[in-house]
This record gives structure tokens, C-alpha cells and sequence, in this order.
């Protein structure tokens, strides 16, 4: 089977992908190691927003910092592309909310899953990457 070459992405072209999905994984570090969880998520500017009702990936964040990791993937066409986030991650104090729903570029985070997700979060970018597989390779060994 053919493989393809591997492109790396401009920052915006990641951000334009970025924009396109809904679900993507944070990834964090807890007292039991890294951990990796989806979350529903919007883009506020080049900010990543979504909302919790709590739990351990809340108790984890701000002290370190977070990556978030988003992907499409084709099985069929054995294309895709991902786009990882690395920066630092805020609790947003309820009176900043409304200044936040300002910025967002389309709708507001709504989590799928039941119950009151009344704590949102700001993911700051630091460095944002991104790869997509391109064309098919000339050569192929193995």
C-alpha cells in the first residue's frame, strides 16, 4: 500500500481546521499521571473554551500547563490531518463571562453531556502544530 508524506500546517491554516471541529482532547497531568479527555470546545479568538462541571481535570489545571489535541481522520482515503495546542489553562470568573461570549466566532461551547457545566475554561495557546498526510510518496520501502 502507498503511504503518504507528512505536511506541517501554518498556524492559521490550524486554527481555520480548529474552527471546523467540535470535539477535541485535553490532555493534562493529574496525581495518577497523564491523562487525555474529550471535551466539547469553541474557539474565542485563538483562544480554546469549553465547560466542566467539575471533576479531576479541573482540580489539575492552572498549575501546569495543557495540551489539547484535535483531529480528523479518513480510514477510507487514509487521509487526515491534527492539530496540537500547548499552553497554560484559566478558570473564567463569572463576571468575566459575558466579555468572553463577545469573542467567540461562532456558537458557545454546549457539552453533550446532562448537568450544569457552569465552569468554563480558557485555553491559552503557546505554541500551536499542526501535520496533515499530503500526497502519496514516490518511493515506498516496507
Amino acid at each position: 500500500m502507498p503511504r503518504r508524506t507528512l505536511e506541517s500546517l501554518e498556524r492559521d491554516e490550524c486554527f481555520t481546521l480548529l474552527g471546523q471541529e467540535r470535539v477535541g482532547r485535553l490532555v493534562y497531568q493529574d496525581d495518577q499521571g497523564p491523562a487525555a479527555v474529550p471535551v466539547i470546545y469553541a474557539l474565542a479568538g485563538e483562544d480554546i473554551v469549553f465547560r466542566s462541571e467539575g471533576g479531576s481535570k479541573i482540580q489539575a489545571l492552572g498549575s501546569q500547563g495543557v495540551a489539547f489535541e484535535v483531529d480528523r481522520i479518513d480510514e477510507a482515503t487514509h487521509s487526515g490531518w491534527s492539530v496540537l495546542v500547548r499552553g497554560s489553562s484559566q478558570e473564567v470568573e463569572i463576571e468575566h463571562l459575558p466579555e468572553l461570549v463577545r469573542r467567540f466566532d461562532g456558537d458557545v461551547p454546549l457539552p453533550w453531556k446532562k448537568g450544569v457545566h457552569k465552569i468554563w475554561v480558557v485555553i491559552t495557546p503557546k505554541t500551536v502544530t499542526g501535520r496533515r498526510l499530503a500526497d502519496f510518496a514516490s518511493e515506498d520501502i516496507f
